[in-house]
């Protein structure tokens, strides 16, 4: 079935889903460029305009950047881990200590999410470009919907699926993240 009126070429769903696979493992460093051929009006052609091509590049430097930033997290976390539970053990504290450390660093980071999530529920739209506005160096983020399949494609509810996949998957951490705290409250004997 063709994607009539979302984007603005005529461009079957395998095509365009193939497309936008191709897009994915570029971001994630699997494929060295966006040169990807679709049939569209009846003819072979790059799927991606320049223009466009020149947005991705900047969102897969970030892509990298935080897929960095986050097995560096996780180290730093598991170490961190592994270092408070030498230090505590066999201290008579050591359950009070973890916990009021642990409760206060995730009331930070919870609160410092929160504020994020509380301004992009208030105003996505707004959110989203400030998001772009820190982000990106150049205006290659603001594409014409009337030019550009990337941006219908990609339509901003789509982002805001996204956000709100990423909320439930902190929450679900989040709360985990509790339940750990509560059993290793200190008790009173």
């Amino acid at each position: 079935k063709d994607v009539l009126g979302d984007l603005n070429r005529n461009i079957d769903m395998d095509n365009a889903m193939s497309a936008f696979s191709e897009m994915m493992e570029y971001l994630r460093g699997n494929r060295s460029n966006l040169n990807i051929e679709v049939t569209a009006d009846g003819a072979r052609q790059e799927f991606y305009t320049a223009r466009e091509k020149a947005h991705l590049k900047d969102v897969r430097a970030i892509f990298l950047k935080a897929y960095l930033v986050r097995l560096i997290s996780a180290l730093i976390f598991f170490i961190s881990l592994i270092c408070i539970f030498i230090y505590c053990k066999g201290r008579s504290s050591y359950r009070s200590s973890i916990c009021k450390t642990f409760i206060n660093t995730c009331t930070i980071t919870n609160a410092a999410f929160l504020l994020v999530v509380g301004i992009a529920a208030v105003n996505f739209d707004k959110a989203f470009t400030i998001f772009h506005k820190v982000l990106f160096a150049n205006n290659y983020w603001k594409l014409n919907p009337n030019e550009s399949d990337l941006i219908n494609l990609l339509p901003q509810s789509f982002f805001e699926h996204t956000v709100l996949v990423i909320c439930g998957i902190y929450f679900v951490m989040a709360m985990a993240s509790v339940v750990v705290a509560w059993k290793f409250r200190p008790t009173s004997n």
